[in-house]
């Protein structure tokens, strides 16, 4: 593992003297990086406590509010479509399912957060980011490496958080677009208390091509039983006093929407419906040299699925409670953060129409301590050492430690983490009645990371190399049943680049290139892990001027949809995706967007069997 950390090291570092040589040779200028953050200087997810995010070995990448707003983003999955690294497969319109992983690891791999505490169901270990809005969030982190030291179970691929702030003012929207999407939002508040309210919906009924396979062929059709409905609030509260400062937050959300299925097997009466809800309080008393924190957190949800055709109804039930208590020290040469990290999750599943007594209820929990001392070796320099000790019950105890350096070598960065991550069995991977397998035990990965870095080049440069190697995967027998069989090696390289600004005007670029993600056992590549992928991007903000712009175009390679062990080579299309938007400011408070997704109107299937929608139109009016 040591060999190809700095195998990957050396290759960094000949790609970046390639690049920065070229650079200052004449090319055109490169374009802008989502971490050069002008706008937000400091980060929190990277390393558990306030930092500006130049001070982070890990690769970290941040998506605002006023990004979502200009894109017309309504959940999380439409936030996270230009970050580097990070990948979302959709099964349709609106209100469908969507996949995701950092970097190669998938979703169960990928741990996500609400203002730092986990809000994934249970019961499965994942959330369909495709159904999370986004009223009430200010920002996403997504942080691109191992991070279980921080952040225990999941945390193989990364860590996206997901980030609330009160609202200030008044925030309006209204939209409105094909295939009968529409969408309305409220924000509004005085900075210390606010409340944000969010609702959309659409038909979703869309034609699609005929979609041929080698080994399988779709005939043309149209798409039914697509449409969404989604409502959700948020109220968020925060307040200093002195050296205190309280916080508070509580979310509710429900979601329906039709489950169309899959080409081959249609569920024409099949219906989804998901209620979530959350809160949140935090207490942290600053000194000196420490800042102490309290941390409160539950989150419950409740998912019906419905298919009269088809088995009838079954239920799921989840809640989780944590309780966290975190110290950061600082000191004139290093900042040292603690903590413990204590929580119970708890799930419960009912098959049948008519409601039987629960097929199953089961709970487990979690206590762990973890530390993490981050210290100056010399100027431009440093080093981070951190290690957690975490036990699961039912499943045992885990250690994983981890190691960050950063440097600074002239005009360049440079910055590394090799650690050991780590994901426990789900509830319904010990429980489920006939199709678990209780004596599992947790998926072990080994991480590496290095990026190298020009921030003063342009707008920013970068190139980082990522490798990932894991043992005891949980996998699916032919009768279904999981068992600790599987081995997987994965490696890559992320590219970013910025513009300077000129005149309002701002270009970026960003290629993953996943040149290897193989399972052992079957040696076939992994699931939704596509060779390539790139966006390029150009924008306008408003400035002075009355019109914004942007144009974003994103490829994505083919991908396998194998599951680990089965030998089956399902092959997802390739596609290009091309957004435009264009903003007028009507009047002070008074903006007019008028947005297109897809207009090259490239038709595609990004799950075999799932086609997406082709070109879509939306207008919208808002107040920001």
């Amino acid at each position: 593992m040591l060999r190809r950390f700095f195998a990957g090291c050396a290759l960094s570092a000949a790609c970046a003297i390639s690049v920065t040589t070229l650079a200052r040779a004449g090319a055109p200028a490169p374009s802008p990086s989502p971490s050069a953050l002008p706008e937000i200087g400091r980060i929190v997810t990277s390393d558990r406590r306030p930092e500006p995010i130049e001070r982070t070995s890990r690769p970290t990448f941040v998506v605002d509010r006023s990004q979502f707003a200009a894109e017309g983003a309504r959940t999380v999955a439409d936030a996270l479509q230009s970050v580097p690294g990070v990948f979302t497969f959709h099964y349709g319109m609106f209100g469908s399912q969507a996949d995701y992983g950092i970097r190669g690891a998938l979703g169960s791999q990928t741990l996500i957060l609400l203002d730092g505490v986990p809000i994934a169901n249970v019961s499965a270990g994942i959330i369909d980011l495709g159904t999370v809005p986004l009223g009430g969030i200010s920002r996403i982190e997504v942080v691109e490496s191992g991070s279980s030291t921080l952040y225990g179970t999941s945390a193989s691929g990364g860590v996206i958080n997901l980030i609330t702030a009160p609202a200030r003012g008044v925030d309006l929207a209204l939209s409105d677009g094909s295939y009968g999407d529409r969408d309305a939002r409220l924000a509004i508040g005085n900075g210390h208390l606010g409340a944000s309210f969010e609702r959309h919906v659409s038909s979703g009924d869309f034609a699609y091509p005929e979609l041929v396979y080698p080994m399988q062929t779709f005939p043309a059709g149209v798409r039914s039983n697509a449409w969404g409905m989604a409502n959700s609030a948020r109220f968020v509260g925060s307040q200093t006093l002195g050296a205190y400062s309280l916080r508070g937050d509580l979310g509710f959300g429900d979601v329906s929407a039709g489950v169309p299925g899959r080409l081959d097997f249609p569920s024409p009466s099949a219906v989804q419906r998901v209620s979530r809800s959350d809160a949140s309080f935090e207490f942290a008393r600053g000194g000196a040299r420490s800042t102490v924190t309290l941390t409160f957190a539950g989150a419950r949800q409740s998912l019906s699925y419905n298919d009269p055709d088809f088995g009838g109804e079954s239920d799921t039930y989840d809640s989780r409670a944590q309780f966290s208590l975190k110290d950061v020290l600082s000191g004139d040469r290093s900042s040292v953060v603690a903590g413990f990290d204590m929580s119970r999750e708890n799930a419960m599943l009912s098959l049948g129409p008519a409601g039987p007594p629960p097929s199953f209820a089961a709970s487990e929990s979690q206590v762990a301590a973890y530390v993490q001392d981050q210290f100056a070796l010399f100027a431009g320099s440093q080093l981070t050492l951190g290690a957690r000790a975490e036990n699961d019950a039912p499943h045992g105890s885990v250690i994983a430690p981890s190691l960050g350096a950063l440097f600074h070598v002239g005009a360049l960065r440079v910055a590394g983490n090799v650690g050991e991550s780590f994901r426990v069995p789900t509830l319904v991977d010990l429980y489920y009645p006939n199709f678990s397998n209780p004596n599992l035990v947790p998926e072990k990965a080994r991480n590496a990371d290095v990026t190298l870095a020009a921030p003063g080049l342009a707008g920013g440069i970068s190139l980082g190399w990522f490798a990932r190697d894991g043992s005891n995967f949980i996998v699916l027998d032919n009768n279904f049943l999981p068992s600790n069989v599987q081995r997987a090696s994965l490696d890559g390289l992320v590219f970013t680049a910025a513009s300077r600004p000129y005149n309002g005007l701002t270009a970026d670029l960003s290629v993953t290139d996943i040149y290897r993600a193989l399972d052992l056992g079957t040696m076939h590549r992994l699931p939704h892990a596509p060779v390539m992928q790139a966006t390029v991007g150009l924008t306008h903000a408003f400035g002075s001027g009355g019109i914004a712009y942007g144009v974003r175009a994103k490829v994505v390679g083919s991908t396998g949809d194998a599951s680990f062990g089965s030998g089956s080579a399902v092959v997802n299309d390739a596609f290009t995706n091309l957004d435009a938007y264009v903003r007028f400011k009507l009047e002070r408070g008074a903006i007019l967007s008028l947005r297109v997704k897809n207009a090259w109107d490239d038709r595609y299937a990004p799950i075999s069997g799932y086609p997406a929608p082709g070109r879509t139109f939306e207008v919208e009016l808002s107040t920001r």
